[in-house]
């Protein structure tokens, strides 16, 4: 029976199949390992992913945290006081142990709006804050995250994004973003990845979501910008002896990303519009990306037990129902089939 992941933006491999993609990989026998994070397929993938983006480099890291970190660390140097404005709802504020505080001194300030974006308005009044404080400070980042886990993958308001970063080009302030769910962001707004990344110095991408690798990151910027990144991994725990397994695996599927996503896509719509006729009620929001919201009373230990019966992952319960994640396993089961799973799981 063919799995179908109704929970995660990536289906991801078990161990066996991680094991049997990297024999298949490295059958002809002319893959080179990295020797810490140098060479071979960790290379190339940087190299990959920097022409993707149209950065003049990249650098792989062995976690996002670490990734983000030093690209903080990096535009807070010998900067008085740095802070960096991040969403309140980001990854970098809520899941990362506060490490920008304690790890590389950088004060991160959390801005708060409706939704998962915030405003150009509410940067401003940071910017004039920071310029006023008694002891000197600065903002040394502005960081944007989208689409933004805590929202179930909703776009950053575009406008807004506009608005933020002709702001920050006109103070200097440099740009990162956090593109950890950058393919799922091209998909859904029809927009080229190079479009996307153009205004930020820092992209950041993390190679497990989709990318079928067991770890990871690449940080994409200009060559000035990373810089001697390969050995500053190094402070804090990050020069791995090899990663060429991660990297390997992750510029593997890089390339079918773009198409593989408006593919998704494709086949969510047509669940979408299937589900209906089948008695589910299911909506998506304007700004919504890779999700399906679906109205259910159906609790999580019952759906849990219906959906391993039938082969497939769901999410918990969210509020009033559950919030489905279109991705990769969807192309392998016609449309109708999904949606009539999705009914069977969900009826009442």
């Amino acid at each position: 029976m063919t799995r179908l992941n109704l929970a995660d933006d990536g289906d991801w491999l078990t161990p066996k199949e991680t094991a049997e993609r990297l024999a298949e990989l490295t059958a002809r026998g002319d893959v080179a390992p990295d020797y810490y994070g140098v060479g071979g397929p960790v290379t190339e993938l940087e190299h990959a992913v920097a022409a993707m983006f149209g950065k003049e480099a990249a650098v792989m890291y062995p976690t996002g945290t670490l990734a983000n970190m030093l690209a903080a660390r990096e535009l807070a140097a010998a900067k008085r006081g740095p802070r960096l404005v991040v969403q309140s709802d980001s990854h970098v504020f809520n899941d990362a142990g506060d490490n920008f505080t304690h790890g590389i001194g950088v004060t991160t300030v959390p801005l708060a709006s409706e939704g998962p974006s915030f405003t150009a308005e509410q940067l401003r009044a940071e910017i004039e804050r920071t310029a006023s404080a008694r002891v000197p400070a600065t903002i040394v980042g502005v960081m944007v995250e989208t689409p933004s886990r805590r929202y179930a993958n909703r776009l950053f308001d575009p406008v807004a994004l506009a608005e933020i970063i002709a702001l920050a080009k006109a103070e200097n302030i440099p740009l990162i973003l956090d593109g950890a769910r950058i393919f799922i962001e091209a998909a859904w707004t029809d927009r080229e990845l190079t479009e996307i990344t153009a205004p930020f110095d820092y992209i950041y991408l993390s190679l497990y979501k989709y990318l079928d690798a067991p770890f990871g990151a690449v940080l994409a910027g200009s060559a000035a910008a990373l810089e001697g990144q390969h050995h500053e991994r190094r402070r804090f725990g990050g020069g791995l002896f090899q990663m060429w397994p991660s990297a390997l695996l992750a510029h593997n599927a890089l390339a079918r990303q773009t198409k593989n996503w408006a593919a998704v896509r494709v086949a969510g719509a047509a669940v979408l519009d299937a589900l209906p006729g089948l008695g589910v009620e299911a909506h998506r929001l304007v700004d919504d990306t890779n999700v399906i919201r679906i109205k259910s009373a159906v609790e999580s230990d019952e759906v849990a037990k219906r959906a391993q019966a039938r082969n497939a992952k769901m999410p918990p319960r969210s509020r009033d129902g559950y919030v489905l994640k279109m991705n990769e396993s969807w192309l392998n089961t016609p449309p109708d089939r999904i949606a009539a799973t999705i009914a069977d799981i969900l009826r009442d």
